[in-house]
């Protein structure tokens, strides 16, 4: 990725995108399952869309700045993100009731992956084509 080509802003912006779809898609299950859909669904919504934001920030950097480098911040951004979403998974199971903390860790399973496929995908496509945003 060349220099004039990383936009921070659009960065934040696809992540932003998805995350709203992932919170709209989450909504929706909850409401086709008759679950209650409050500050713990938004929270994990909320968390991941961050957690992924910061990270992407960081690793499309390092296209511009250290190329070389860049195959590192890959696997260490994979690496924070397992251990932040371990640690929430379990603090979620060990702070919540039996029923809505399962729910919620099942919640998070399935929003921890569709996040991590986001940006992996997008920082397969930025790596590849180094034109492109």
């Amino acid at each position: 990725m060349h220099k004039e080509n990383h936009h921070p802003a659009r960065t934040a912006g696809a992540v932003g995108l998805f995350t709203v779809a992932c919170g709209g898609a989450t909504y929706a299950v909850y409401q086709m399952l008759h679950w209650p859909f409050g500050a713990g669904p938004w929270a994990v919504i909320l968390f991941l869309g961050a957690l992924t934001a910061v990270l992407l920030l960081w690793q499309e950097r390092a296209l511009v700045l250290d190329p070389k480098g860049f195959m590192m911040r890959f696997m260490t951004g994979l690496v924070v993100k397992l251990l932040a979403g371990l640690a929430a998974v379990a603090a979620i199971l060990v702070l919540l009731p039996r029923g809505q903390g399962l729910r919620l860790s099942l919640t998070f399973a399935a929003l921890y992956l569709a996040f991590l496929a986001f940006s992996t995908v997008r920082l397969s496509r930025l790596s590849r084509n180094p034109g492109s945003p």
